[in-house]
């Protein structure tokens, strides 16, 4: 694929996530093929996909190079009742932490097939989904192994928070957040 191919970025919702739900499973089923990740199975990412478009507030991007799909980023806002915050350390401060369905998008995931990566396509498919999300600040987590993944989030802007294993049987991951407020908004942690 080119480096500057033109990429068609197609916005989906939460009235629509069950039609795009066999190709996200077979787009990460592609990415994670040959993974030593515990988590990186089918059964177990689609139970995360189901809890994510569950979400009234569920957004996805999916990016199509000449009808052919490129890979695809979505997420939801973090509600009052999250506990996203509860398992990193150190423990940011409470005001930072106080969530309230409007404050914070948490990206769950972005992927990207391999013809299409380094070709500025996760970059595209990131900010296409950010770019219409009225929240203060984004979140992520991010395997703490995965050094050039921690540096290309903190390339567009991402800070660390912190740490967390949110779950039995997760790896240990970075907290990150970029500000999405003009003039860089929040005060952010860093670790």
């Amino acid at each position: 694929m080119t480096t500057h191919a033109e990429l068609d970025l197609r916005h989906y919702g939460h009235e629509n996530a069950a039609s795009i739900r066999g190709l996200l499973l077979d787009i990460h089923d592609e990415v994670y093929e040959g993974s030593d990740d515990p988590l990186a199975g089918r059964d177990d990412f689609a139970r995360f996909v189901d809890h994510w478009a569950a979400n009234r507030e569920f957004a996805c991007v999916v990016a199509y190079d000449r009808e052919l799909p490129v890979g695809y980023a979505y997420g939801a806002p973090l509600t009052p009742v999250t506990t996203w915050w509860s398992k990193v350390t150190p423990s940011p401060p409470e005001d930072f932490t106080t969530e309230t369905g409007a404050r914070t998008f948490a990206l769950s995931e972005l992927m990207v097939r391999a013809p299409w990566r380094r070709t500025g396509a996760a970059r595209r498919i990131h900010d296409d989904l950010l770019a219409s999300r009225t929240e203060q600040r984004a979140t992520l987590l991010v395997h703490k192994e995965h050094v050039k993944v921690l540096a290309l989030y903190e390339s567009w802007g991402y800070a660390a928070v912190g740490e967390a294993r949110p779950f039995e049987g997760a790896p240990q991951l970075c907290a990150l957040v970029l500000s999405l407020t003009t003039g860089g908004g929040e005060n952010l942690i860093h670790s």
